[in-house]
């Protein structure tokens, strides 16, 4: 003869919830994009551009682009991952 097993809550069946949880992983991936920016501003190379003879040349720190490109993804990131959770079951 068997028996019916009991059923577990939620927290016992999925243990590891905090691998799952959105806002963390939004979080860890800011601070990675804003450590990518201050690694590239501490040691990365400039971007120069020279005309003509070069006599002109314009040197920006590439930090500036990259930053740029971490700010917008910093703004579609948090948009997604700080979203409230949509509920299917």
């Amino acid at each position: 003869m068997t028996t019916a097993p009991l059923p577990l809550d939620r927290a016992r069946r999925e243990p590891r919830t905090w691998l799952k949880a959105r806002p963390l992983w939004t979080s860890i991936s800011i601070v990675a994009m804003w450590t990518a920016v201050a690694v590239t501003a501490a040691v990365g190379p400039d971007l120069v551009s020279r005309s003509g003879s070069g006599a002109n040349e314009a040197i920006v720190p590439s930090v500036f682009l990259v930053a740029l490109l971490a700010a917008v993804a910093t703004i579609f990131v948090a948009r997604y991952g700080f979203a409230p959770e949509r509920q299917d079951d």
